[in-house]
């Protein structure tokens, strides 16, 4: 058994890691609630109470300790790092790119960080202290006692107006009369807008008072008389601070004949007006008192913002290393272990104790070792088994290639998605394909369309029936001789009736049935020369009594009809019978939908530009005018590629080629108009009246059906295609109703 001892996790070794884990998660909880308490604690956040205890210096040398601490973890993680890469430790590479990785990452962006706030810090705090806002706070103190100065001017001056008022002869019932004085006094109220009166005798004992408004009865109260003594009934402003209002007193003392009198005159701030006044003194003693601690504000921030950078560096510096170790041991056990397996060893097993993805790697490695431990033995014990059967199996596919190859008949295999799994020579050369490039591809980009339709129709019938095979017998067209070919397509089937494919065995019956039919289609032949020549002596007869009786008398209108309807019905009968034959080849009927000419257009040629030959060129010229219009998409694409394949074959001589599609809409007729032209080798003009005709072609390789196929498109359209030779190469006009 082999050693297993260093790939061993103890309980010691476990027990290692979770204390260090827990240091580490224990100081961040430390450095956390530090934080919490600094900034969230209130006797903490309220700096003027560190004018008198020592809160201030305690965070800061607590700060500094932590400082301290962490640069010292991080070195100790360098210093191990570099003492690991010296010996050249199985790993120290990835630990070291993790580790200054992480370094890197959290130092650059923190370094920068820490210069610019603390120049930040710097430039504002030295605002606050000495620039525009302590300013600010010494023009607003002013303004306070400028405001409160005129405030008992106003107030003095008021109570002089009223004193002399008071004392005048007029008025000499205000000393006799008390109802009369009091009306007196609340119409001072009134006129002067004041909040408060009182009025004193010379004891200072209340005669009188008056208030504006009673909702501030609970605010403003009369003097006591200690208040007048005390103040020796002088011309004073007195001034009471409550939590909801400031009350201001201005004392002034009269003589009313031999009696000495003083009259008190009150003003009350209250509402938002003495909150926000309230707020600016609060904000002035703030500030008077912050700048007591100034050097100890901006050492303590500098600390905090210092071992914030050294805790990100240390985090960083730590996770980095600590990942690298978690990653780069289980992988030293890996290779060591993939060393052993590479010698034999499949005895080799991992005790690692890893509840992560690493420890399922680590328990996927120690079963792999197993199973391959397992795998050995069945190897070797099915190595001859499989010897024997692929000898066997070998024989076998020799002789079946050996059939496949040589028999008569065409072979043709897909798979249910109908990729090509197996063809034939025979087929090869019936279909025309090439073996090497159809094996591995769909049935549909390697047989032609018509052997397309005519197997997916097979295969539709076979699955929709349910049968094992279906047989049917067509009729084709090949290198301008006929064929006839017998089609069986079989269902592959497993076992255990699972699909598998499909085999369409192909047999040629051209030869028998030329053999067998001769006699029979020499009678048809002549059959069908009868029929075809019966309805070309009457049309010969007409033609010539309409030939004489238009020369001699062209008002013959009724025997001209007569002779027309002959020669319609006639052709018609001809008609008919040439239309039994060609029901093969009918194309399917259009299905039109709303779409625009022009998309279609661009589709085509966009196909068409990556493959162009060297030297040729296409471009389109779309008319914005052209609408929207029902339009068989499918079939004009086929027109569209079809014109332009003929026109790419004229321009194989053409050192420069040109193509151009152009796009009209003629709103008086209501027609859309498509313009194909090329500067290639043109078309006999004697070829041009035949060149839609079937079987009629300039090329050596062409059918001669594609502009046929492209003139029964465009007129079950409803539209019209012609052709002419322009000075160099040829043009098709296409005119397509709206």
């Amino acid at each position: 058994m082999a050693k297993k001892d260093r790939f061993d996790s103890t309980p010691e070794h476990q027990r290692l890691i979770r204390n260090r884990v827990g240091l580490v998660v224990v100081l961040g909880l430390v450095t956390v609630a530090l934080l919490s308490l600094n900034f969230y604690y209130r006797e903490f956040q309220d700096w003027k109470t560190f004018e008198n205890n020592l809160d201030l210096l305690l965070l800061i040398n607590l700060n500094a300790v932590l400082l301290l601490l962490a640069i010292f973890l991080i070195l100790r993680n360098l210093i191990k790092l570099i003492y690991e890469r010296k010996r050249k430790k199985l790993g120290f590479k990835l630990k070291s790119k993790l580790t200054l990785g992480f370094v890197l990452v959290s130092s650059l962006p923190m370094v920068l960080f820490f210069f610019i706030v603390n120049g930040l810090l710097r430039n504002s705090l030295e605002g606050w202290f000495r620039g525009e806002y302590a300013r600010a706070f010494g023009n607003t103190n002013q303004v306070l006692e400028q405001f409160s100065a005129k405030r008992e001017s106003f107030l003095l001056n008021l109570g002089g107006v009223i004193i002399e008022d008071y004392l005048n002869p007029a008025n000499k019932t205000l000393k006799t009369s008390p109802l009369t004085r009091d009306l007196w006094f609340k119409r001072n109220l009134e006129r002067f807008q004041i909040d408060g009166l009182a009025l004193y005798d010379a004891n200072f004992e209340l005669v009188g008072h008056w208030i504006g408004d009673p909702k501030n009865e609970d605010l403003w109260k009369p003097l006591p008389p200690v208040v007048g003594q005390t103040e020796g009934v002088k011309m004073t402003p007195l001034t009471t601070q409550l939590d909801r209002a400031q009350i201001k007193r201005v004392l002034i003392p009269f003589r009313e004949g031999e009696q000495r009198r003083v009259l008190e005159v009150a003003e009350i701030l209250k509402g938002t007006f003495y909150s926000d006044l309230k707020r600016l003194h609060k904000n002035l003693q703030e500030h008077a008192q912050l700048q007591a601690v100034e050097d100890p504000l901006r050492t303590s921030l500098s600390t905090y913002l210092l071992f914030f950078t050294v805790l990100i560096l240390f985090g960083g510096t730590w996770f980095g290393y600590y990942l690298a170790r978690s990653i780069v041991e289980p992988i030293e056990i890996l290779v060591e272990g993939t060393r052993r397996i590479a010698k034999g060893d499949l005895d080799f097993q991992i005790n690692l104790q890893e509840e992560d993805e690493i420890g399922l790697l680590l328990e996927s490695f120690n079963v792999m070792t197993k199973e391959l431990q397992q795998n050995r033995k069945s190897l070797a014990a099915s190595r001859e088994e499989l010897v024997e059967t692929n000898r066997q199996l070998e024989e076998r596919n020799i002789f079946v290639e050996l059939v496949v190859q040589n028999i008569q008949n065409g072979i043709f295999l897909i798979d249910n998605s109908g990729y090509i799994k197996g063809i034939n020579p025979y087929l090869v050369r019936l279909y025309q394909i090439k073996a090497a490039k159809a094996v591995g591809k769909h049935y549909k980009s390697v047989l032609s369309k018509e052997q397309t339709g005519l197997l997916e129709a097979m295969i539709t019938q076979l699955e929709s029936s349910g049968d094992q095979e279906v047989k049917q017998e067509v009729h084709l067209m090949q290198d301008k001789k006929a064929i006839h070919l017998a089609l069986e397509l079989f269902a592959l089937r497993t076992p255990k009736e699972e699909p598998l494919g499909k085999l369409l065995v192909v047999n040629d019956q051209t030869e028998i049935d030329r053999s067998t039919r001769a006699r029979a289609w020499q009678e048809v032949a002549r059959r069908i020369a009868h029929e075809i020549k019966n309805p070309l002596t009457p049309i010969q007869l007409s033609a010539q009594r309409i030939r004489r009786k238009y020369l001699e008398n062209v008002k013959e209108g009724e025997l001209l009809d007569s002779c027309t309807n002959t020669i319609i019905k006639e052709v018609n009968h001809l008609k008919n019978m040439v239309n039994e034959f060609s029901k093969f080849a009918r194309l399917p009927e259009i299905n039109p939908t709303l779409c625009n000419l022009n998309h279609i257009l661009n589709d085509v040629v966009a196909l068409f530009k990556p493959g162009l030959p060297k030297g040729v060129k296409i471009t389109f010229d779309p008319n914005s005018e052209v609408p929207d219009t029902l339009l068989d998409q499918e079939q004009l694409k086929r027109v569209f590629t079809n014109l332009i394949d003929n026109a790419i074959a004229a321009l194989k001589d053409e050192p420069s080629g040109l193509i151009q599609l152009r796009s009209h809409f003629s709103k008086l007729l209501k027609t859309l108009v498509i313009e194909i032209e090329d500067n290639g080798c043109g078309i006999p003009e004697e070829m041009i009246p035949r060149v839609f005709d079937p079987y009629v072609t300039t090329k050596k390789e062409g059918t001669g059906l594609g502009l046929a196929i492209v003139q029964q498109i465009i007129s079950d359209h409803g539209g019209f295609i012609r052709l002419e030779n322009i000075e160099k190469g040829t043009k098709f006009s296409i005119e397509l109703p709206v």
